[in-house]
């Protein structure tokens, strides 16, 4: 039988606990990888109640161990509230918060998320500092809370004040800070890159009322 030294089992049991978490983190990969595009089907293709939801459960809460997102390729026109509903260029993505069993289902807990937005576009000099800052407060990170067919996360959708159409893919690094914890949460960053025949667009409508005396005249022609 090998003897092993102190030092031995000491690098032994941290290698296998190096290997648990390392594991820990691969399923938590695939499981995102696999559940967050379900997001993307839409209202009329998700169900009512979360997948992952055991019954009896509403609103999961606790203390976060891992932040996923997923951000949505588009640069979209939305509403503006701090400048009185004008609609400019925005950026959407969901957010999840899960506990130290990702297998089970996301939590919600109190705290705040920041986003640094990145020009990542091939060919441009890697930007030191980010075009964009995002602070999302508490009090906003509640309002924003919504059950999908994932389970309980937060929908982001975050005005870019500073876009351009020549900016064609972007890197957005996001950090949740809860609000008893010293201890922020990372989310893996990757770059997103947008459709190169994407164009912002709004739909306006408008209808042409013709004077009644005109509608006469052209009735009496006839």
């Amino acid at each position: 039988m090998e003897i092993l030294s102190p030092g031995a089992m000491i690098g032994n049991q941290r290698a296998g606990v190096a290997g648990r978490e390392s594991g820990k983190q691969n399923v938590f990969r695939q499981l995102v990888s696999l559940l967050l595009p379900m997001v993307l089907l839409g209202p009329g293709c998700t169900p009512t109640s979360s997948f992952l939801s055991f019954a009896g459960v509403d609103k999961p809460t606790g203390a976060p161990c891992r932040v996923a997102v997923m951000w949505i390729p588009e640069v979209r026109l939305t509403p503006d509230v701090v400048h009185g509903g004008a609609r400019v260029p925005s950026l959407g993505g969901r957010v999840y918060l899960f506990g130290e069993e990702p297998i089970k289902y996301p939590i919600v807990c109190e705290g705040r998320i920041v986003v640094d937005l990145y020009d990542a576009t091939p060919g441009k000099e890697k930007a030191s500092l980010p075009l964009e800052e995002w602070r999302i407060d508490k009090d906003t990170l509640k309002r924003l809370e919504h059950r999908d067919a994932v389970g309980w996360g937060y929908n982001l959708a975050l005005p870019w004040g500073t876009y351009k159409p020549e900016i064609k893919q972007v890197e957005l690094r996001l950090r949740f800070e809860p609000l008893k914890s010293d201890y922020p949460l990372y989310a893996d960053s990757a770059p997103v890159t947008f459709k190169n025949d994407m164009q912002i667009t709004t739909r306006e409508s408008q209808h042409i009322v013709k004077p009644k005396t005109q509608e006469t005249q052209q009735t009496k022609a006839n």
